[in-house]
C-alpha cells in the first residue's frame, strides 16, 4: 500500500458513510469523506473535480437513495443516485486506475419461494423501484471499471440515521401495543461494523494490487424476521423503560406500504469470508449500545 493511500468515501453524510468515517483506518490509508453537498454523484463534472484533487487510491461509493417506499413515487430520482451515480464513479475509478467498492442490497432478490440465503450467482428479481435502481447500478458498474467490488448487504441498522431501531423505539415508547411484520426474513446488519469489514477489504485490496473482483454478499450471521428483531430490540429498551408492551405479529398487508418487500432475503456470506477472510460476527451487543445510546439521546432532549 501507498504510504499516503486516499480512500474517498463518497456518500459520507448517511448511516453508512458516517460510520466508515469513523473507523480507524490502518496506518497508510487516509479516509477522506464527501457528502452530497461536496460531491453530486449524478453529476460527472462534480466527480471529475473531487477525484482529479484528490487522486485516490481506492473509491467507496455508499451514497444512495435509500427511502423504499419513496422510490416508488420518485422512480427517476431513485435511478439517478442508485444507477447513473454509480456509473459516473464507475467510469472516473477506471479512467483514474482505482478500484471501486459499490454497495448494493438484499432487495436486488424477490423473495418468492426462497427458502435458502441468496448466493451471489442467484438470478435477481426485484420487485420495487429501489430494488430495480440498485440492480441497475449494478449492471453499469460491472461494464464500467473492470476492478470493482459490488457488495450487496441487507437491513442496515444503528444509531446515526433513522433506520428500523428508531422506529421501533418511538413506538414502544408512546403506545401500548405495537403490529409488526412476522413475513419478511432477512439477516439485520449493524452499520458499525460492516463499515470495519469494508475499510478492511479496501486495505486488502491496496495491499495485494489486485483482487477477486466481483460481486459478494456481507451481512449479519442471523436469519429473522422483523417481528423477532422487534422482540430483540424491545428486550434491551424494556431494560430502563420497564412498561407492558404487546408486539403483535401481523402480515405486510397490514401496512399496505407503497413498494413491496422481499417475503425473504437472507444472504449467503460465505463467498466473501473464502475469498477475504471477513464476517461479520454476533450483532447483539451492538444492538444493545444502539439502544442504550439512542434512549439516553431521548432522555437528554426532553430535559
Amino acid at each position: 500500500m501507498a504510504a499516503d493511500a486516499k480512500i474517498l468515501v463518497f456518500g459520507a453524510g448517511g448511516m453508512l458513510g458516517q460510520e466508515l468515517l469513523s473507523v480507524t483506518p490502518p496506518p497508510g490509508m487516509e479516509l477522506i469523506g464527501l457528502s452530497r453537498t461536496q460531491a453530486d454523484i449524478t453529476s460527472s463534472r462534480q466527480v471529475g473535480r473531487v477525484m482529479a484533487e484528490h487522486q485516490p487510491a481506492l473509491v467507496i461509493n455508499s451514497a444512495a437513495f435509500s427511502n423504499v417506499d419513496g422510490a416508488e413515487s420518485q422512480p427517476q430520482a431513485a435511478m439517478a443516485v442508485n444507477a447513473q451515480g454509480p456509473e459516473i464513479l464507475a467510469k472516473a475509478c477506471a479512467q483514474a486506475g482505482a478500484p471501486f467498492i459499490h454497495i448494493s442490497t438484499d432487495y436486488v432478490f424477490g423473495g418468492s419461494g426462497q427458502t435458502r440465503p441468496y448466493l451471489e450467482s442467484d438470478p435477481p428479481a426485484p420487485l420495487s423501484h429501489y430494488g430495480l435502481s440498485k440492480l441497475k447500478g449494478e449492471e453499469l458498474v460491472r461494464s464500467a471499471c473492470p476492478q470493482h467490488l459490488i457488495v450487496r448487504t441487507s437491513w442496515l441498522f444503528g444509531a446515526l440515521a433513522r433506520n428500523f431501531i428508531h422506529i421501533m423505539l418511538e413506538l414502544m415508547r408512546t403506545r401500548p401495543a405495537i403490529k409488526v411484520v412476522e413475513d419478511q426474513v432477512g439477516c439485520p446488519t449493524p452499520a458499525r461494523e460492516l463499515a470495519q469489514a469494508l475499510v478492511t477489504l479496501a486495505s486488502m485490496v491496496l495491499e495485494l494490487g489486485d483482487a477477486a473482483w466481483g460481486t459478494y454478499h456481507l451481512s449479519g450471521p442471523l436469519i429473522i424476521n422483523r417481528y423477532q428483531f422487534a422482540q430483540m430490540i424491545w428486550a434491551e429498551a424494556n431494560k430502563s423503560l420497564d412498561k407492558d408492551l404487546t408486539i403483535e405479529p401481523v402480515g405486510s398487508e397490514a401496512f399496505a406500504a407503497p413498494a413491496e418487500r422481499p417475503a425473504y432475503s437472507a444472504l449467503d456470506c460465505t463467498k466473501i469470508k473464502q475469498r477475504f477472510g471477513l464476517a461479520l460476527a454476533d450483532w447483539q451487543p451492538e444492538l444493545a449500545r444502539i439502544v442504550s445510546f439512542l434512549q439516553e439521546s431521548e432522555m437528554h432532549a426532553r430535559v
